[in-house]
């Protein structure tokens, strides 16, 4: 069986070689966005083109959880080549936090 980050790359390899992009669709896999979220937000990557409508995006998330918007804000700065505030992990959950910090990981991986 396919994780749910796998059904996302699918055939886009290169995703993982690039530390951006995997952070970007390392926060759509995780487990703290609904399938329903996570669907109506994966539209907005197209893997082929290379792009990304971080405006859509914002704007599809606003009445998803703040913790949800709040991983997507940092996944943005992160593919942005920018950093994620401190001050916005502590709003986070155990489990948030942890995710925020593993996407941080992989953003600065070599």
């Amino acid at each position: 069986m396919m994780s749910v980050q796998q059904q996302l790359i699918g055939r886009h390899l290169w995703v993982k070689r690039n530390p951006a992009w995997s952070a970007v669709l390392d926060t759509l896999a995780l487990p703290l966005l609904r399938d329903n979220e996570r669907d109506e937000l994966i539209d907005l990557v197209d893997l082929d083109r290379r792009s990304i409508d971080w405006e859509a995006i914002h704007a599809r998330s606003q009445y998803f959880s703040q913790e949800a918007r709040t991983l997507l804000r940092i996944a943005h700065a992160l593919y942005n080549g920018g950093d994620c505030q401190l001050s916005e992990l502590e709003h986070l959950s155990s489990a948030g936090r942890s995710a925020a910090i593993l996407l941080i990981a992989q953003r600065y991986r070599e």
